[in-house]
């Protein structure tokens, strides 16, 4: 079953987990642990020296 259980886990999207999350931790007796809610937090892959030429992209991009 627990293989069974993190199978269907690891298909579920990442916006599902946190009900999946609170189901399964409301089962049991340990106290839950404080998490924030980003939403508008997102991770990216960019070039190496995106953040050395942030000021020489800003302005291009708003025309100046």
């Amino acid at each position: 079953m627990r293989e069974e259980l993190h199978h269907l886990v690891d298909q579920l999207p990442e916006s599902e987990l946190r009900p999946a999350l609170a189901l399964i931790r409301g089962r049991l007796d340990e106290p839950a642990l404080a998490e924030r809610d980003l939403p508008f937090f997102a991770s990216f892959e960019a070039d190496p020296d995106l953040a050395e030429r942030h000021e020489e992209i800003l302005r291009s991009e708003m025309g100046r």
